[in-house]
């Protein structure tokens, strides 16, 4: 899977809670992608994408994470909506809506998440195989601060319970549009910062 390149800016609207932008986080950046293709699917990008804005805590495990919206109307996806992603401590973390497109829609993390960044949701057309759909989940993010550092790069167990919630949010998707063409493919990409050994 090559690599994808940075997300553009977005518009972010205001809100009681702050972005906690990339910059605002410690330790390496880290680039995450979770890709999986579903063949015969009875669903198009267009469709999917508005099935998961609808319900999103469908495609989520609830032993692992519960999507409580705070902000908008249920049953849709707007630019300004809010939720709170109740995991266990301390994965928990707000996020806000701040684009919604037909095939992608794009959450950024708010002040008092466990990371600083942003994660894309996005369905399209298969590059080679027709009837076919590609969806994607893919996030840019820094740690919070040192001790979310430590949990997630140092040992390793934010990181395997993240994979987990995606890897089955992607099977999820494949179950309800098709059949899943293979193994979802997971991309991580770690890279130092500048400020790295500032600790």
């Amino acid at each position: 899977m090559p690599k994808a390149p940075d997300p553009p800016p977005t518009a972010a609207p205001h809100g009681e809670r702050e972005l906690q932008p990339e910059e605002a986080g410690v330790g390496p950046r880290f680039h995450r992608r979770y890709e999986v293709d579903v063949e015969r699917t009875t669903k198009s990008p267009e469709e999917l994408m508005s099935c998961i804005g609808q319900d999103i805590q469908h495609y989520v495990p609830d032993e692992i994470a519960t999507f409580e919206k705070t902000t908008g109307q249920e049953g849709r996806l707007a630019v300004g909506d809010e939720f709170d992603i109740h995991i266990r401590s301390p994965w928990d973390g707000p996020v806000r809506v701040v684009e919604v497109e037909p095939r992608r829609f794009t959450l950024a993390t708010l002040d008092g998440h466990m990371e600083a960044g942003q994660i894309r949701f996005e369905a399209g057309d298969h590059p080679t195989e027709a009837g076919a759909l590609r969806f994607s989940i893919e996030s840019w993010a820094r740690s919070r601060d040192g001790a979310v550092d430590f949990v997630y790069d140092g040992l390793g167990l934010a990181k395997k319970a993240q994979q987990g919630m995606w890897t089955f949010f992607c099977e999820r998707v494949a179950e309800d549009c098709g059949q899943k063409m293979e193994e979802v493919r997971v991309l991580t990409e770690r890279e130092e910062t500048d400020d790295e050994d500032d600790g």
